[in-house]
Parts: structure tokens; sequence; C-alpha cells
């Protein structure tokens, strides 16, 4: 799979229609100039992939590791907060001061409904933006490109999004050959929460054609919920995954942990998180490098034959694309082969 061929491909498959989607989302206020909010994580970061001159502010710092990656106009945005989760809002006075001309509103993580009369409460056109799963993404990029006045670039990140929806499922068609492959998901300082299937949280597990390691059932879109050590133990996970430093720790220090037989035998996974977390926390654009990531850990010689080519080099035509930054060699396996001692705290 190659991502600058699909971005150069686009606009003539666009032309064709060949791209046309199965449900086209609602069409936005138009927007061609002015800042833009983002009211959740989720939706903020689709606008830092399209069009990060035009973000209006940050729903809360950036990380360290983002100061490797974007540019300083993006990283000395202020932070005017925003709903995801856990009671968070906006600073609606911090909102009005930086005049944004549209605001992207979406329920991924947390309903919508509290953002949504927020923002027509200040008066600020609203842009819904469907963002519930990986293959809501090429609708809601083009979506919001054509509202930005950018289409161009919103059918280039839709094209590349596409491409790995298709080379995801080619992958999956694959795995199903195999015995079911299941994976624990380690979340909280002590890797005792976790996420139930079909959560948006651990989409990347489903979409590798893997499977979640533990069954219980979560009505909330925060997820985050808390298991035993004794219900891991009873799903014998053939692989553990986490992306929170202290997880990762307790899962290597604590005798307890090397009586599951992952850890025996070495497959756990510590997730990149640069420029930010990429499986979820939020659950952004950046799945579409987690999944191929993950895929490459898990299963190989199955990621070779769909995406032909080493996961480093992926990362760097992905991080060219979708974020204007192209790594170097050994930047990319600095990102892709992240170090738990380098990330304290679990976010």
């Amino acid at each position: 799979m190659n991502w600058l061929r699909s971005a150069l491909l686009c606009g003539v498959l666009a032309a064709t229609g060949a791209l046309a989607q199965a449900q086209t989302p609602t069409a936005c206020p138009s927007a061609p100039s002015g800042p833009v909010y983002g009211s959740s994580p989720v939706n903020n970061y689709l606008l830092l992939a399209l069009a990060p001159d035009r973000m209006a502010g940050l729903n809360f710092p950036w990380s360290r590791q983002a100061a490797q990656i974007l540019p300083k106009n993006v990283r000395d945005l202020p932070v005017l907060g925003g709903w995801f989760g856990q009671g968070k809002t906006a600073n609606l006075e911090q909102v009005l001061r930086v005049h944004p001309t549209l605001a992207l509103i979406s329920g991924t993580t947390v309903g919508a409904q509290a953002s949504t009369e927020a923002m027509r409460k200040i008066g600020m056109p609203l842009c819904p933006v469907k963002l519930d799963t990986l293959a809501d993404y090429p609708a809601a990029f083009r979506q919001v490109g054509q509202a930005l006045g950018i289409a161009a670039r919103g059918d280039a990140l839709a094209a590349a999004a596409q491409t790995t929806l298709d080379d995801l499922a080619a992958l999956r068609k694959r795995v199903a050959r195999h015995k079911p492959v299941r994976i624990y998901y380690a979340e909280g300082e002590d890797g005792l929460a976790s996420e139930c299937s079909g959560s948006v949280h651990a989409e990347v597990i489903d979409a590798i054609g893997a499977h979640n390691a533990i069954h219980c059932a979560d009505n909330s879109r925060f997820g985050m919920v808390q298991v035993s050590f004794e219900q891991i133990m009873a799903s014998d996970p053939d692989w553990i995954l986490t992306q929170d430093g202290p997880a990762m720790r307790a899962i290597q220090t604590e005798p307890r942990w090397k009586l599951l037989r992952a850890v025996r035998d070495g497959h756990v996974l510590f997730a990149p998180q640069a420029p930010f977390r990429w499986i979820d926390r939020p659950p952004s654009f950046m799945r579409f490098i987690a999944a191929p990531w993950l895929a490459s850990q898990v299963f190989p010689a199955d990621y070779q034959a769909v995406f032909r080519q080493p996961i480093m080099a992926q990362t760097q035509q992905f991080f060219a694309l979708f974020l204007n930054h192209k790594p170097t060699p050994a930047q990319a396996n600095a990102i892709v082969r992240p170090k738990a001692a380098d990330y304290p705290t679990k976010y």
C-alpha cells in the first residue's frame, strides 16, 4: 500500500465518482476562512490532519512527545477545553475570544447533546461529524474538507483512509484462516481496566481480525471498565496490549502477571503514542497507523503479505501525509518502539 500514490490518484478517482460513499454526510456550513473549533479531541485531531493552521485551540495541553512532531504554531494554541467525558467542558468565554467561524461536533466518546446546545447558545455555526468507527473517516475527511474550502486535501486523506480500510479487510480474510488470537487491552495504573467487545476504544483489535479477550457489557462511551485479575487469567489472552506506562511496568515487574501465558511468551506490547496516543484516548485518525502496527506485531506474515512494506516505512508515509512531517528512519524506529519508562503516568 502506498499512501502517496493514494493521495495523487485521489483527484482523478473522485472526479470519476469511483470514491462515492454509500452514505453522504450532511453538508456543513461553509467556512473558507477563520479559526475552527473542535469541541472534542476526536474532531480537533481530525482538524489537525486536515488544516492545522485553522485550529482555534486545544481541548487540553499537548503531551511532551508532540513537541518533536507538531509545528510550533499548533503547539502554542490556547487551551479552550471541550467535551470528552468525566465532566469536561469548554470555557465558552475563551472560545468566543478566538472568534471561530465553525465548530466541529462529534459524539464519539461522549454524547454530542451538551456540546451542541452550548455552541448553539453562543450562536456558533455547527458541523456535526460522524466519527463513531474507522469506516466513518473517509466521508468525514471529505465533509469537513469541503466545508473549509480544501476539498482536495479532504479527498487525499479520505483516499488514504479508504485504502487502509481495504487493506485491513484483506488482512482479516487471511487472519480468519488461523486459530483465533485473543488480545487483552490493559488500561489504567495497574492494568486492571479494559474495554468491552465492540468499544470504539478497542476497535483496532477487531480491525486486524483479532478478538478482544474480555467479554463484558458497557453502556458508556468512555470505557475503561474495571476487571479483576481472575477475569484476565480466565480469558487466557494470547497477547497483552497497553499504552499506559504504569500498566506496562506492573505487567513487567509484578509476579502475578507472570502467571499469564502471554507474559511468559513475551507477548506484551507497548503501543506508540507520538505525537499522541495511537490506540485511543482519544480514538482518532491515528488508528489508521495503529491497526497496521498492531498487525505487524501479532500477525507479521499476514501484515507483510497485505501491506507489503515494513511498518517503519508505513509510519513514515502516514506521518508525511496526515501530519506533514516525515520522520527519519531513526525517528520512525523510535516512534514505533516506544519505551514505557518515558511515560511515567497513565496519560
